[in-house]
């Protein structure tokens, strides 16, 4: 994977029916190593990607072929300008611990912008199935934090919005309140016919034209930065505390699996959905509430109620908002 690089880009906001609303740059250094994107619609934004180092070097970078699940999660993540941590263990049972996938598929999963699909007692990520326009809205509404402005939106609304599409009752319920919030927002429009297509395969052009909108920020000498690298945009202190629950089938506030990564917060201080770090450990989706969390005070996931118990109460716990 490439490092990093500057975007240094002058933007001009156009909208596109059936994709999203795509920023033209003026750039003079734009190059990429692609030999199969000259002329092509989303030639700007897959070179907006490149140059963020959202997508990594390549001869060819096959825009018009399917987008699987794990190069979505992979340019999502780096669009965001998070650095994956380096891990030898895998959450997901089809994915190795050693594979190049792990990082991303583990900080996309700890941020909440995946879940798996539980079989058994395995989770599984099918890192290389095609993705459907209605999971990348899903996945593009979580990777933006927005998950709990989401979760507001009424199901007498979702409804209604979608009837006035003439495929809208074929959005699968799960994706339901995404498609709208994206509908509503303009993260994303109905094609020219009005339809949404919402089992649509997604093209790799596509998902980097919804990454390079929607999810590259411009960056300039003055962001602020971890030391690995991840741009987050404020910090506050706070103190923690720690919670589990020995039965998996318990889910958070925004009806996330609970995980490590998952916290409860006070969501007057801090969004739901908003994605973290945290001082000790590590990165952390806000999708979790409770009657004792109030005010500067983070409620962390731990695998175990002994961890949860031994954790204690800490305070003075230096919190960076990515979001």
């Amino acid at each position: 994977m490439m490092k990093k690089m500057l975007i240094l880009a002058s933007l001009v906001v156009l909208t596109l029916v059936g994709t999203p609303a795509v920023e033209a740059e003026t750039n003079t250094n734009t190059a990429t190593p692609y030999a199969d994107i000259a002329g092509h619609w989303a030639e700007k934004e897959i070179e907006k990607c490149y140059i963020a180092g959202a997508v990594g070097p390549s001869e060819d970078f096959r825009p018009d072929e399917a987008v699987t699940r794990i190069e979505l999660l992979t340019m999502f993540v780096k669009a965001k300008g998070i650095e994956p941590v380096q891990t030898n263990q895998s959450s997901f049972k089809d994915i190795p611990a050693d594979s190049w996938m792990t990082p991303y598929a583990e900080i996309a999963y700890r941020l909440g912008i995946v879940h798996g699909q539980k079989q058994g007692k395995d989770l599984y990520l099918h890192p290389n199935d095609p993705v459907q326009r209605e999971e990348l809205v899903s996945m593009l509404v979580r990777s933006a934090g927005d998950s709990g402005v989401v979760n507001q939106l009424k199901w007498s609304t979702t409804i209604q919005a979608l009837a006035k599409y003439p495929d809208g009752e074929r959005v699968q319920e799960v994706y339901q309140r995404p498609y709208v919030y994206a509908l509503q927002k303009g993260l994303m429009n109905a094609y020219a016919d009005g339809s949404l297509q919402p089992q649509k395969q997604m093209t790799r052009a596509e998902a980097a034209t919804y990454a390079a909108f929607h999810l590259l920020t411009g960056k300039t000498s003055e962001q602020k930065t971890l030391a690995n690298g991840t741009a987050f945009k404020q910090t506050m202190t706070v103190q923690t505390t720690a919670y589990s629950y020995p039965d998996d089938k318990i889910l958070s506030y925004l009806e996330y699996p609970l995980r490590e990564g998952v916290v409860a917060v006070d969501p007057k201080v801090i969004p739901l959905g908003s994605h973290l770090y945290i001082e000790g450990y590590g990165y952390a989706v806000a999708a979790d509430i409770g009657g004792a969390v109030k005010y500067n005070h983070i409620d962390l996931y731990l695998p175990t109620v002994n961890e949860a118990q031994n954790y204690g109460l800490k305070k003075g716990v230096q919190v960076f908002l990515l979001d």
